[in-house]
């Protein structure tokens, strides 16, 4: 055993000469038989032991002696690869289904997976040193401080038991295939692979909820101290006394901004086949442990026949489709916790004012293994609504700050999705929110075999009292540190005043919380879509209104990406004659890779450039009509072969974020909230225009590139690969809906690819437009007579491993603009097969 593993855990040793399963190679069926223990994992650490790190063990016995005597009753699935390298599982038992899909998945990214039981264990400075700027010992006290790991167990004790058995038997195929194979990639024979418990896979699935809230606040939880000495109130510096907006960059407090998707639910009125349509476009990383990943998961028993993608380490399906409905996710725009700032008490900084009372902050000392040799302790801070955070604003004498957060203890998740991948209709899958109410931070776009449409925004949200919300949006008006806040994500409230706890309501499933009766829903029988922007714009003709704020805003200008999701929605000639589409036509409108503003403009952009012909730059001369005919040219797509798409972006680029939602330098015409598809509109007169179209034409020029350079010569994959596919599509401020970007905000420690460095004032990157985020799986789906038909891409592939060709495969179809078949149908699997296994795990007694 390595001497860095730690006490009571075995490192999982493989036999690089055991003939090794190179799934997509060759059809052959083969059976792995092991004796497991992961369903009755067993603590075993000694008595003696001092080790406070999270331990595991597998028991086993000898795999000799199994071959010689009757099977032990334990588990058994079946896997059939089909091209791509997706894997169709199939178990008699919910145990056996989680084995076959933990199987599967390590398979295929057990780096990932593994890397996060590392994150979520608070052990990453003692595998990989303290890290760059102290990266991971932040990450390895804050994760520890939110007790992910260590109330794992009491928090999800009470889960249905189907989520309990295929909770188990995950984890028993999770490490039934490390024993038999190792994992393939990165990670292949580092000491820190290790077999992981029911306990690391309930941590990780909290740490995925908290993805919209803690998980964006990690390094101001680490770092969070009060003040050394404390100031009273004749000796505060003044620049503490008055929080100043300016004092310092504020950064990101919710969800990135660039992160986000697109979802179209097609009901019979406007579907050719009067079943439902659907367009999954998950906008997401393509590095990471934020990658899909795709499976087909089936009970022999009838209970269960769902295809989909989920995230690292969730058991189920979290995006897809059964029989009977299909359903996809964009992230929220509403909120999932709130932040407070603390009036401290004049004579310590860790004791604030609570309403007429005072509070004492909750301290404990964490100590973090650090690699080499050594330790590191921290005393980390709580106050009643949550742990202290290290903002800008700075913990002072006056005042500090802290947050609550509605997904801590959200344990309903996995039967949420459980429920939804198993429902027969659609009123099934609005039950399965209705009864669980578990989903963390996305909005639900659903339709079904019988042609209805449904929009939901069932994410965890505060449930605020009117008066707390009129405090609020008072504050924000007032500007200053409220409006500050809100601009960058998050919600600031006074958690001095009691007024501002959240409110407890009977009917929601979790303190605090808006129940599902208040939560913002939508059922048409044209459609329903949503591209990040909040609930009100679901349905252009029937405007969702007088849901709380922290649902996300209403009446407000939409983004460029809302408004071209719209238009593609409401456009006749995308809908063919009979004014309805089909699957080949929502295919087309999404491939068609148009953006909004070069459908509303380009013509009087090239217009306005013709005439103005040259501006002056630095007091001199410059001649634009190379970028007019450029423009002129161009086919106003962003397809790889385009010629014109780099020079009109890098000219969208020079305009200001509000320019391009309302009336300004860009358009003429404001937003009008009853018009919110159509406005704003028309082209502004004014020299911004041209003198921008000067400012993209030397933007080039300073790079080396052709005004007429192709978008893919210079939009490529940025991942670790030797040979860059060229790509389609755009960035959210262009209007794109077929998004492609970077970066990918990996939280894991895998090799990345070289992404280069930002160009100030540019879209671009010193490496042009890499792309390490975006599009991932986008799947089109119609109901028909016959059942579901479905095609898809999972644009970054299924693997981990950048050696395998599954990595790559599927991002060639993408740049190719091709769609493949999804093989769901029992038939269509076994004629597709290019593996079929069964894989089996016998449980110890």
């Amino acid at each position: 055993m390595s001497e860095d593993a730690p006490v009571g855990a075995r490192t999982l040793g493989v036999d690089r000469n055991r003939a090794r399963r190179e799934y997509g190679s060759s059809m052959r069926t083969t059976r792995w038989t092991g004796v497991l223990a992961a369903a009755l994992l067993i603590a075993a650490c000694s008595n003696d032991s001092t080790d406070s790190s999270p331990t595991t063990t597998v028991a086993t016995t000898d795999a000799a002696s199994t071959t010689t005597e009757a099977a032990a009753p334990g588990y058994q699935a079946r896997i059939v690869r089909t091209e791509y390298g997706i894997p169709h599982i199939t178990a008699d038992d919910w145990g056996g289904l989680g084995f076959g899909q933990g199987y599967a998945y390590a398979q295929d990214r057990a780096c990932t997976l593994l890397d996060q039981v590392i994150k979520v264990r608070g052990e990453r400075s003692k595998w990989f040193g303290p890290g760059d700027g102290d990266a991971n010992l932040n990450s390895d006290f804050a994760y520890r401080h939110l007790h992910l790991w260590e109330d794992a167990d009491e928090k999800f004790a009470d889960v249905p038991d189907n989520v309990q058995q295929m909770v188990v038997g995950y984890v028993a195929g999770f490490n039934q295939q490390l024993e038999d194979e190792g994992p393939n990639g990165w990670c292949a024979g580092e000491p820190w692979v290790q077999a992981v418990t029911t306990t690391d896979l309930y941590a990780n699935m909290n740490d995925v909820v908290l993805f919209a809230s803690g998980g964006v606040l990690i390094d101001p939880i680490a770092t969070a101290q009060p003040p050394e000495a404390t100031p009273t109130p004749d000796t505060t510096p003044a620049d503490t006394t008055t929080l100043e907006t300016t004092a310092a960059p504020l950064g990101r407090l919710g969800l990135p901004a660039n992160l986000g998707s697109n979802g179209w639910a097609i009901g019979a009125a406007a579907s050719e086949s009067d079943g439902g349509l659907l367009l999954a476009n998950p906008h997401f990383p393509w590095e990471g442990e934020k990658r899909l990943w795709e499976s087909q998961l089936t009970l022999t028993t009838g209970e269960l026949n769902v295809y989909g993608v989920t995230l690292t380490g969730a058991p189920g399906v979290l995006i897809g489709f059964n029989d009977a409905v299909a359903w996809t996710h964009t992230v929220s725009a509403g909120y999932r916790m709130t932040l407070y700032e603390l009036d401290l008490d004049p004579s310590s900084p860790t004791t604030y004012r609570y309403g007429t009372e005072t509070k004492d902050m909750t301290s404990e000392e964490i100590t973090v293994e650090v690699k080499g040799g050594g330790e590191q302790t921290r005393t980390m801070w709580n106050s009643h609504y949550g742990p202290m955070l290290d903002l800008p604003f700075g913990w002072t004498g006056e005042k500090a700050y802290t947050m609550r957060d509605a997904n801590i203890d959200n344990t309903e998740v996995l039967g949420q999705f459980f429920a939804m991948d198993a429902a027969t209709s659609m009123d099934e899958f609005i039950d399965a929110h209705r009864t669980y109410n578990g989903v963390p931070w996305v909005n639900t776009m659903a339709t079904s075999a019988d042609g209805r449409a449904w929009y939901a925004d069932t994410a965890s949200t505060p449930n605020l009292s009117p008066e707390a919300i009129a405090g609020w949006q008072a504050a924000v008006a007032a500007g200053g540190t409220a409006k500050l806040v809100l601009d960058n994500g998050a919600i600031l409230l006074n958690g001095s005043d009691p007024v501002n706890e959240w409110v407890d309501d009977p009917a929601a499933t979790r303190p605090g919380l808006l129940p599902f009766s208040a939560q913002p829903q939508l059922e048409r029988d044209d459609f329903i879509f949503n591209a990040n922007d909040s609930h009100w714009l679901a349905n252009p003709a029937e405007l969702l209104t007088g849901f709380s704020p922290l649902t996300g805003p209403e009446g407000v200008p939409q983004s460029p990406r809302t408004r071209e999701n719209a238009r593609l929605l409401l456009d006749p000639d995308l809908r063919g004659v009979d004014n309805e589409f089909s699957l080949t036509e929502v295919q087309e409108a999404w491939y068609s890779n148009r953006a909004l503003h070069a459908d509303l403009l380009l013509a009087d952009v090239v217009a306005t450039c013709e005439s103005q012909q040259v501006v002056l730059v630095e007091g001199k001369p410059f001649d634009i009509l190379p970028a007019c005919a450029v423009l002129k040219a161009w086919d106003g797509r962003l397809n790889p072969e385009s010629k014109g798409a780099v020079l009109w972006r890098e000219f969208i680029n020079a305009f200001s974020g509000d320019a391009l939602q309302n009336a300004g330098d860009l358009y003429a015409v404001p937003f009008d909230p009853a018009d919110p598809v159509g406005t704003p509109n028309t082209l502004a007169e004014n020299t911004t225009i041209v003198n921008n179209i000067a400012v993209a034409m030397m933007s080039l020029q300073s790079q080396g590139w052709a005004l007429d350079i192709a978008l893919g010569d210079v939009q490529k994959d940025g991942r670790n690969v030797t040979d860059p596919v060229s790509v389609p599509g755009g960035e959210g401020f262009e209007g794109a809906i077929s998004i492609v970007g970077c970066c990918s905000g990996s939280n894991t420690l895998a090799p990345a690819g070289d992404v280069g460095s930002r160009v100030e004032g540019r879209s671009y990157r010193t490496t042009g437009y890499p792309v390490t985020y975006g599009n991932s799986f986008v799947m089109t789906l119609e109901f028909t007579s016959d059942g579901p038909v479905a095609e898809a891409i999972l644009t970054y592939g299924q693997p981990d491993d950048p050696a395998d060709p599954n990595f790559t495969a599927q991002t060639a179809l993408f740049g190719e603009q091709r769609f493949r078949p999804i093989l769901f149908t029992e038939a269509d699997v076994t004629a597709g097969a290019v593996s079929d296994s069964v894989v089996e795990g016998v449980l110890a007694g």
